[in-house]
């Protein structure tokens, strides 16, 4: 099917493409664009969420290790929970997830409270329980929302549930963001404080849970049955195979793979740029904002590009963009250009997921959609753990010299550390994060050739199909 053959193009009367949906639209789908909405409104932690852990942790390089440890649980868990969603349904897969995850965000306060090796057990416990929580919604909830439209005879409007969605939980990040910020300015800050964040978050998630539980479960039209074999390990196999059967969706496939390596290493390591050019952390907040505001429109602006260039042709833009944006940090840039930066290369990221997303959904079958989605995020999340990891070592290399750099906790959050000393000097003459922010941008050279080796190889199949006879003849 071609990328323009849709009705993003021509949309059905009394739907809109807009940012708030058309009325068929939102009677399909509101459930789902409000209980993700709702999770990220609550996210009060969210944007302080790195200064708040490379801070409280008791040393630098900690601050990493558990958000390695939730891409790890994801990782291994992704698919089989995949395969948990395709047999015993979309629905309790999302839900188990949800629960998961609000019992993990509301310990955390308790684990950073422990000293030692203890605090960092602890910590690594409850953030390894959300990556699990994850696991269980990733793939499970696309694949549910792309059945059910597809049962009401609305596959057209996958690619709009994609754009949409992030629109609607950037807006949820950033009423959580201006609760955060409102928050922080107004009261004491204290320890007691920040970690109540954490327990907001929960109740969100909590929220999310009942609304979510109030969605039906749909099966989508019946496809031919497949020949393949059905237990366990070749279901946990199929996403493998699917993917393989394609060089187009082979090289796409691992065109996102590579896009995963800087994703949570790259944000990380522009809190710390920020940081340790004297920002008061709560300024994150409005940050965040912004950045969030501006991603709002930004997947329907992806989408208007996708129609007018071509989906393939826009991601590589993108991904060029990303690349060249985080080569400024060669040039030592102040704080206000690295917040530009930063705020910039969100954009790029909220244009280029949810329509990568979308066009893989759009390239796998149903009966094999949740498993095979969830396999491709599961090589993702070996290259993300990869690139939090060599974050994670770098910092380790300097972590005495960062540690005795930086302000405590409160002085962070008060803008009491009017001058913070720059962290280690490394090579060729950058600071710590600002050579991470390079190199991690550089990777992007990874994902750019396969995007394009990708379109290449559409035009073959699609050549191929053309030249085949038809079935029956001769």
């Amino acid at each position: 099917m071609s990328y323009h053959s849709d009705s993003l193009t021509n949309p059905r009367p009394g739907e809109s493409h807009g940012f708030w949906p058309g009325r068929e639209e939102w009677r399909l789908l509101r459930g789902f664009y409000l209980a993700g909405g709702l999770t990220k409104l609550f996210e009060v932690f969210w944007p302080f969420q790195f200064a708040y852990l490379f801070l409280v942790m008791e040393r630098p390089e900690w601050a990493l290790l558990p958000l390695m440890a939730e891409s790890g649980a994801a990782l291994f868990l992704e698919l089989p929970t995949g395969v948990v969603a395709d047999r015993w349904g979309r629905k309790l897969s999302v839900l188990v997830g949800m629960g998961v995850s609000a019992l993990a965000l509301a310990l955390v306060p308790l684990a950073t409270a422990q000293s030692g090796t203890w605090q960092l057990a602890a910590v690594l416990a409850c953030f390894a329980g959300w990556g699990a929580g994850t696991a269980f919604i990733s793939g499970a909830r696309e694949a549910w929302v792309v059945d059910n439209l597809a049962a009401e005879g609305r596959s057209d409007l996958v690619r709009v549930y994609f754009a949409r969605a992030d629109s609607f939980k950037a807006l949820g990040t950033v009423g959580a963001s201006g609760l955060g910020f409102l928050l922080l300015m107004t009261s004491s800050v204290s320890r007691a404080l920040l970690d109540s964040l954490w327990l907001v978050g929960a109740l969100g998630v909590i929220l999310s849970l009942l609304v979510a539980s109030s969605i039906l479960e749909k099966a989508a039209p019946a496809t031919a049955a497949s020949d393949e074999p059905t237990g366990e390990w070749s279901a946990l196999l199929m996403g493998f195979r699917i993917i393989l059967r394609s060089p187009r969706l082979l090289l796409f496939s691992l065109a996102l793979v590579a896009a995963s390596f800087p994703e949570q290493a790259m944000d990380d390591a522009f809190d710390m740029a920020m940081l340790i050019r004297g920002m008061d952390a709560r300024l994150l907040a409005p940050l965040v904002i912004v950045s969030e505001l501006l991603g709002m429109p930004s997947p329907l602006i992806g989408l208007a590009l996708a129609r007018r260039f071509g989906t393939i042709r826009v991601l590589a833009w993108f991904a060029l963009a990303a690349i060249l944006g985080a080569g400024v940090m060669i040039f030592r840039p102040g704080l206000w250009i690295t917040g530009f930066l930063y705020v910039a290369l969100t954009f790029v990221d909220c244009v280029f997921d949810p329509l990568s997303l979308g066009h893989l959904q759009r390239l796998l079958p149903s009966s094999y959609r949740a498993t095979a989605t969830s396999t491709v995020m599961q090589l993702g999340g070996i290259l993300e753990l990869l690139g939090i990891g060599m974050f994670a070592m770098l910092l380790g290399e300097h972590s005495e010299e960062i540690s005795e750099s930086m302000p405590d906790l409160i002085e962070i959050f008060t803008g009491a550390a009017t001058s913070v000393p720059q962290t280690p000097i490394v090579w060729p003459g950058l600071a710590v994060p600002d050579l991470a922010i390079v190199l991690f941008g550089a990777s992007g050279l990874l994902s750019l050739p396969l995007l394009l080796w990708s379109a290449t190889a559409r035009k073959a199949e699609e050549s191929r199909q053309e030249e085949a006879p038809p079935r029956g003849a001769g």
